[in-house]
């Protein structure tokens, strides 16, 4: 395990690679915050201050206090960190580029998690299984009444007015999100998306006015239906495809056990349950049989890209676990703990910016296994930590900087260096439209 001693000198030079602080002072705070957060793998203040590198014994109230004031700086709030965040990740991400949109481009996953009394809404950049933060939102939970499609769409906004005109866009969102005022904010964005809607939706399908879930009768199961829609009405109504389908089920070879099928099996009943409870006292509603059909509103055409490609939606759910608990409910940055304690948006803010930029330095390091010019000695670390090859970008970064042997250190320093290297390079990204590496 390579120590903050060792770790800070490429961090800082990744930091002010980034161009994001002008003055020393704070670059150096910045980075000492994020080599801390890589080595202690948590967002707890007392790991946070236990593993910050100090020249000079500090008494641990001091180093609270030290952490308390990070929380109120602005280096880390999305209104600064959000352009530095986009042009690193257009940067990074190119050197293993996901697979483009069906529409061509890059994707972008909308979601939110709640974190106690907070709902926090982030835009991420898919990437090989998880969705790199680039932009995000803070709102109180319950939320205040009006406050949830301005702040999505003000979300939206602040990510585009970062994001490069060249570079097209293709934004993926739960059916928590459609409203004509997002569709109508991405229309003028000239992004494209792909958006859940409800079963309750009510939209203009091949010229009649009709409810989602109307449409269900004429969709089969193994297949995929495309219809042309209006969603919304009056000036600011979106045009587009509505696909519904349930598609065939594929389960991956390791989920086909009879163990995984039974934990399948009591998941959905479970489900199930949940729904009859939400409701007691009411009458059973359409809610079972609904719930198992994907409605899909989209500005591409290609109903069967579409549907595939709905599925990078759930890298963010990936990327919300690994801040939390990560696989096991132990091994995360313990996210929602922590902010869960903060009695205002600011410090909230802060956290989120945070492990937003952590996350993209250690996924880039996750990476960094999979390339080819990994070398022998590092793929033979790699059967060493687990017995499949079926770990995510950010559990192979965890693994590199928590390697209890500290054979990787060399290995740590180089593959920072080439993030800084990558950082500063003059040319531009290259567009995304090129075949997903293995």
């Amino acid at each position: 395990m390579l120590p903050s001693e060792g770790l800070y000198p490429a961090v800082l030079s990744f930091v002010s690679a980034l161009e994001a602080i002008p003055h020393l002072g704070a670059r150096q705070a910045l980075a000492h915050l994020l080599t801390s957060l890589l080595v202690a793998q948590s967002l707890h203040p007392a790991d946070l201050m236990r593993a910050t590198l100090s020249p000079l014994t500090v008494p641990a109230r001091q180093r609270y206090r030290r952490l308390a004031r990070a929380w109120t700086r602005p280096w880390l709030s999305p209104s600064v960190l959000t352009p530095v965040l986009v042009r690193a990740v257009l940067r990074l991400l190119s050197v293993l580029p996901p697979a483009p949109a069906p529409d061509g481009g890059w994707v972008v996953v909308l979601d939110s998690v709640r974190c106690g009394a907070w709902e926090i809404f982030t835009v991420g950049v898919a990437w090989h299984g998880r969705a790199v933060p680039v932009g995000w939102a803070v709102l109180p939970y319950p939320w205040p009444k009006g406050r949830f499609t301005p702040t999505v769409c003000s979300l939206v906004r602040q990510v585009a007015a970062a994001w490069p005109a060249d570079q097209p866009v293709h934004l993926l969102a739960d059916r928590g999100f459609p409203s004509q005022e997002l569709f109508a904010t991405l229309r003028r964005l000239g992004w494209g998306w792909t958006v859940r809607v409800r079963a309750m939706s009510y939209l203009r399908v091949a010229g009649r006015d009709c409810w989602a879930k109307d449409l269900l009768v004429a969709a089969a199961k193994p297949t995929w239906r495309s219809w042309p829609a209006t969603y919304g009405t009056g000036a600011t109504a979106a045009s587009g495809t509505l696909i519904i389908g349930q598609g065939l089920p594929v389960l991956p070879w390791h989920q086909r056990t009879g163990g995984s099928l039974r934990h399948r099996a009591a998941q959905q009943a479970a489900r199930r349950r949940h729904l009859r409870s939400k409701h007691p006292g009411r009458p059973p509603d359409a809610s079972e049989e609904t719930d198992a059909w994907v409605i899909l509103f989209s500005s591409c055409a290609q109903t069967q890209a579409v549907a595939q490609g709905y599925r990078r939606r759930w890298t963010t759910e990936g990327t919300y676990r690994d801040g939390q608990g990560a696989w096991d409910g132990r091994h995360g940055w313990d996210l929602e703990a922590v902010v869960a304690h903060q009695r205002a948006a600011g410090p909230v803010e802060r956290l989120v910016g945070l492990w937003a930029l952590g996350t993209l330095l250690q996924c880039w390091l996750g990476a960094q296994t999979l390339r080819p010019q990994a070398g022998a000695v590092l793929t033979a670390h790699l059967r060493q930590w687990a017995t499949t090859p079926r770990l995510s970008l950010w559990a192979r970064g965890q693994f590199a900087l928590t390697d209890p042997r500290g054979h990787l250190p060399t290995w740590l320093v180089q593959a920072i260096g080439a993030a800084t290297v990558q950082l500063r390079l003059v040319a531009p990204p290259p567009d995304p439209a090129q075949p997903e590496a293995a």
